[in-house]
């Protein structure tokens, strides 16, 4: 139990005011004389009293507030933050900026620190592949064409994942969000075992069925659980979560140039990560809206929608998975970079980047998704492309300026997968529109492998492919609907209970 004591002369006005409930970071109600209790915010308890001395020059006021918090995990992070936005009161009723711009309850703030926890997870097996499977194919002896094959099969477990998306709009996410984490992370061990690349690539088709299964479950969970005012922003922190996890794989990436074979070393890091997920999941409860989800809605009926978002995605992948696959091999062949060096660019133009990813999610809600969505997808993918068209030291603020500005892209664009269809479909939607995006991002390297073989270098490949985002964005701006503040049932009237 944290104890916070502040003492106040004022005049008053200034009395009336502290004597007013909190709308800040915490929202109170008052519960006695000078006595206010939680109606809203993070904290497992929170009481705030007020002892007020009178006299002829004003008022000595001492306010005491006692107050637990509700993070887990991360609830460290958060205690001198807490602790200075309880101690300065905000009058005009805004959280501060690390915070979500609408009020996380107890049991929301509970629910989705505990899947940023998974989150981390999510992140190693979805970016373990693609940072290794360029010293993967110098062990198995096989070219970028063949590399381009590879990433292609590898994403069809995408397209398996929709049969357990399946499963988690009938029997829930939490189980579904269980058999993900343990498939993924006992064939993530597997993989490391691969005697063959084609051994190799069925163990990655299942790391990647059980993560995109994890990732949509995770997405739809949170969606389900946070305010309407802070869905975006909900994304951009476990987007930051995921990149955690997936910067766990950078860190660890000099090991694969100790030996031919010591790729193999970060497929098997998962096991580490064990007792974290297992508490984590041990503590999850079930999605509040799958609980009290209206029964009986059809897929098909969303169909016009699903090809939409569907489409926009598919669009996104024709750029964004070639990037994702080539970029090591962009940097070690054309650049001639080492294991360590490839790390030391990830992690100094990609971290920076995570402060583009949180704004992002607090200007989509705030201001609006699609406004979010147009300029990561020109000017960030634009600075993308002329990143893989240039040399020397030009290349490090390219990236870093591209991996800013173009970050926006998940959570403004994430979030309709929870808007725009109703609970009883809502996962295999979220998971059907990934899929198809995941087809684009095959074709996607597919034609980047061919091109790359054809022209001897990735960036006239890169130059052609923003088409597809460019499209995107352009849809995006016509044809998708504002749900910024807007509850999902109110965006999906069939969800409202009799």
């Amino acid at each position: 139990m944290a104890h916070l004591e502040i003492t106040h002369r004022v005049d008053d006005e200034g009395l009336r005011r502290v004597r007013s409930p909190r709308t800040d970071l915490v929202r109170e109600k008052q519960s006695g004389d000078d006595l206010f209790s939680l109606v809203d915010g993070p904290f497992e308890f929170y009481e705030r009293s007020l002892v007020v001395e009178s006299g002829p020059n004003g008022h000595l006021v001492i306010e005491r507030i006692d107050y637990q918090l509700s993070i887990p995990w991360f609830g460290l992070f958060f205690r001198w933050p807490v602790r200075h936005a309880l101690r300065n009161r905000r009058e005009d009723a805004t959280t501060p900026f690390w915070a979500p711009p609408d009020h996380l309850g107890k049991r929301a703030t509970h629910v989705f620190a505990t899947l940023c926890a998974i989150a981390l997870l999510s992140g190693f097996l979805s970016n373990a592949p693609a940072e290794t499977h360029t010293y993967a194919a110098d062990e198995f002896m096989v070219d970028q064409l063949s590399q381009g094959f590879l990433g292609a099969v590898v994403r069809v477990g995408t397209l398996l994942a929709i049969g357990f998306a399946i499963l988690a709009d009938r029997h829930g996410r939490r189980k579904l969000l269980t058999l993900a984490i343990a498939f993924g992370i006992a064939f993530s061990c597997a993989a490391a075992l691969a005697p063959s690349i084609g051994i190799f690539a069925a163990c990655l088709v299942i790391v990647r069925t059980s993560n995109a299964t994890l990732a949509a479950l995770i997405v739809v969970f949170a969606l389900e659980e946070l305010p309407a005012g802070s869905r975006a922003w909900g994304l951009s922190v476990l987007g930051l979560s995921a990149a955690l996890g997936a910067g766990v794989v950078v860190w660890a990436q000099p090991v694969a140039g100790f030996a031919e074979w010591s790729w193999r070393l970060i497929f098997v890091i998962p096991v580490l990560m064990i007792p974290l997920i297992a508490n984590a999941v041990r503590q999850l409860p079930e999605s509040r809206r799958f609980v009290q989800h209206v029964a009986g809605l059809k897929l098909r009926s969303y169909w016009k929608r699903l090809a939409l978002l569907g489409g926009t995605y598919f669009l996104l992948g024709l750029f964004l998975s070639p990037i994702d696959w080539f970029r090591n091999e962009y940097l070690r062949d054309e650049h001639g970079y080492s294991a360590l060096q490839v790390s030391l660019f990830i992690i100094t133009t990609a971290t920076p980047g995570g402060i583009g990813l949180y704004l992002a999610g607090r200007i989509a809600d705030i201001r609006g998704r699609r406004i979010v969505v147009g300029v990561a997808a020109v000017v960030g993918l634009g600075f993308t492309t002329i990143f893989f068209n240039s040399s020397g030291i030009w290349l490090w603020p390219l990236a870093l300026t591209a991996i800013t500005v173009a970050s926006g892209l998940l959570p403004a664009l994430g979030v309709y997968r929870a808007e725009m269809f109703p609970t009883a479909v809502r996962a295999r939607a979220a998971t059907i529109a990934g899929a198809i995006g995941v087809v684009g991002g095959s074709i996607g390297i597919l034609a980047a492998g061919w091109m790359r073989v054809r022209w001897g270098s990735f960036g006239p490949a890169m130059t052609i492919l923003w088409a597809g985002p460019l499209l995107a964005a352009a849809l995006v701006w016509r044809r998708f609907h504002e749900g910024t503040r807007r509850e999902l049932e109110a965006l999906n009237p069939e969800d409202r209970m009799p």
